[in-house]
């Protein structure tokens, strides 16, 4: 549900706090002040059942709150954030609280546009409060768990943001998910509960990208920012919104999982007039397996990953959409620094169905530790996509990024994207989108 009360000045007031404190907040703390963060009992929830996908909000706060290596530190400013950290760590310790803020910002540019676009080059950025509260059962193998997030999403500098830059150079898809606008919205608020290491469930506004289709680099902040990869639109998985999913693990490298969701769902809104007046819904149930190749990390999510995700979505009336259904094959497997990755995606609907696209294939390979430092990563994606809509053309991509960790709370992207016979630009046969994106946590 948007929160309104003057929200175009409360946002603008917002962004300017936050950057007139950027380059202090971005600081790489001194360990002594910070020993607290690097704990695994406070920094991880390592007990019960592992259920958290990259990009999903425990992954997320793990990632973000483990120690980094990193290029530099900024002098002094330990001792303006000393007090957040050690009051985010006292939360953490005591009730099970973890708070953050995070602020990231994209911005790429086109080599080409269709003739009459008057936008090459766009610029966005997410502005996000969010964290988790164990409220019970921590220390246990079987904790109770809220998720929240508060997030607003806007352009910044340009005339466009990101994602809509696709409609000026022709593409299939947009270059990028997520940097579109957004009015400030609650975007999840969700209760989770584990049953030992075996069972698990989800539910309330959610946000179904991060929770099914498992990629070790689908997290449009840190990774790969495209929606094949980021996304995965071959499955139509809906906005954050109403639902829940449950999640078995009859053995450790086995796990089944089984959700429903509001196919109408609206990240601005609470989503209950939708999901119980029209009863439109998505399904999906994903079986996958750990080949055990390389050894998981307790709280972390595997190293190895096979899993066949099958969907099916109804016909939603309003938005004139028919049903669909479909199934995604996929697999990655970390082997040291190296983890290559295939994936297939099949959708059947047609042009009015669910997915944008009929066919997918797509593989690559990350390169982790790079110039020694081990959250530093490299990754590029080649994907063969077939549209919905056969009377367009078959269109082909490269994906590239560079995440490299230049203080313990500031990452920089560059990013490149290479197009090639973009479905709706048929003067032009490559088209090549560079990009940078830089985040800010705190």
């Amino acid at each position: 549900m948007p929160l309104g009360l003057g929200r175009r000045g409360i946002l603008e007031l917002g962004i300017a706090c936050l950057l007139a404190f950027s380059p202090v907040s971005v600081e790489a703390d001194p360990l002594d002040e910070i020993s607290a963060l690097a704990d695994p009992q406070i920094t991880q929830e390592a007990d019960g059942l592992e259920m958290d996908n990259p990009g999903s909000i425990p992954e997320q706060l793990r990632e973000d709150w483990q120690r980094k290596d990193y290029l530099f530190q900024i002098p002094g400013a330990a001792s303006v954030l000393g007090p957040w950290h050690k009051l985010r760590s006292m939360l953490d310790e005591k009730y099970g609280f973890k708070p953050q803020f995070s602020f990231t910002n994209l911005t790429q540019w086109a080599s080409d546009t269709l003739p009459l676009a008057t936008e090459d080059h766009a610029s966005g950025y997410e502005l996000i409060i969010d964290g988790t509260w164990t409220f019970r059962g921590r220390g246990t193998d079987s904790p109770s768990m809220i998720g929240f997030e508060f997030l607003t999403r806007n352009r910044m500098g340009t005339e466009i943001p990101p994602v809509p830059l696709f409609t000026q150079i022709g593409s299939l898809y947009p270059t990028t998910v997520a940097f579109g606008e957004l009015d400030p919205s609650v975007g999840q608020l969700w209760l989770q509960h584990k049953f030992g290491d075996h069972f698990g469930f989800q539910v309330g506004k959610l946000f179904p990208i991060s929770a099914y289709d498992f990629f070790p680099l689908k997290n449009f902040r840190t990774d790969f920012l495209d929606p094949i990869h980021a996304a995965d639109i071959v499955i139509p998985l809906p906005e954050r919104g109403l639902g829940g999913f449950v999640m078995y693990r009859p053995q450790p490298s086995i796990y089944l999982r089984a959700g429903l969701h509001d196919a109408n769902a609206d990240a601005e809104k609470a989503g209950f007039d939708s999901l119980f007046d029209d009863g439109e819904l998505f399904k999906i149930f994903e079986f996958g397996f750990d080949p055990g190749l390389m050894k998981q990390q307790p709280g972390r999510p595997p190293f190895g990953d096979v899993h066949i995700s099958l969907w099916h979505q109804d016909e939603r009336d309003d938005a004139q959409v028919d049903n669909g259904w479909g199934f995604v094959v996929s697999g990655s497997q970390r082997f040291g620094r190296l983890l290559p990755f295939l994936r297939y995606g099949y959708s059947e609907g047609g042009t009015q169905g669910p997915a944008l696209l009929k066919q997918m294939v797509n593989g690559g390979m990350a390169v982790y530790d790079i110039f020694g430092q081990s959250d530093d990563r490299i990754a590029i994606g080649v994907t063969w996509s077939e549209p919905a809509d056969r009377t367009l053309r078959d269109q082909k991509t490269i994906d590239m990024f560079y995440h490299v960790q230049v203080t313990p709370t500031i990452a920089v992207s560059p990013t490149l994207q290479v197009i090639f016979d973009p479905v709706r630009n048929p003067i032009e046969d490559e088209i090549v989108v560079g990009g940078t994106r830089t985040r800010f946590t705190f």
